[in-house]
């Protein structure tokens, strides 16, 4: 079973804030490659996760994987980022048939949004990022990082 290590981490900001928030979840959570987005539709969820990807080196038009299901980018550097919308999965089977388990345990950052959908949470260390919508312009976030 996977504990919650350390307090939850609440943030509020502003949208013309989130490239130091991207900079301050990489510094402080980079360490796990796997990073679970929950939020209200139109929260902010890929959004976030465009600048993430951004402030990675990824050069790439990164857009929302709500139909592929899986979007692969490369950084400048060469390395992978996955990205990943599970909203549409009917279960673990779906999960499995796009390789959601080796992806997430590839060793490059893997960002899924709606893990939920199908009860995913990964056997190893990760983040939980939960976005809120405040108001038209400001958004509370909560994160919490698991370990075993």
């Amino acid at each position: 079973m996977m504990n919650i290590k350390g307090e939850i981490r609440h943030e509020a900001f502003e949208l013309s804030e989130l490239d130091a928030i991207s900079d301050m979840l990489i510094r402080d959570y980079g360490s796990c490659k796997v990073w679970l987005f929950e939020g209200m539709l139109g929260a902010g969820k890929t959004t976030l996760i465009q600048s993430i990807c951004k402030k990675l080196g990824v050069e790439d038009d990164i857009n929302s994987p709500t139909f592929s299901i899986v979007n692969e980018y490369r950084t400048k550097s060469g390395d992978k980022v996955y990205h990943m919308d599970l909203y549409r999965l009917k279960g673990p089977e779906a999960a499995q048939e796009i390789g959601l388990y080796e992806l997430a345990d590839s060793g490059y950052f893997c960002l899924i949004e709606w893990a939920s959908a199908i009860r995913y949470r990964p056997p190893f260390p990760h983040i939980q990022i939960d976005i809120q919508h405040q108001k038209l312009t400001r958004r509370n976030l909560e994160v919490r990082k698991y370990e075993n």
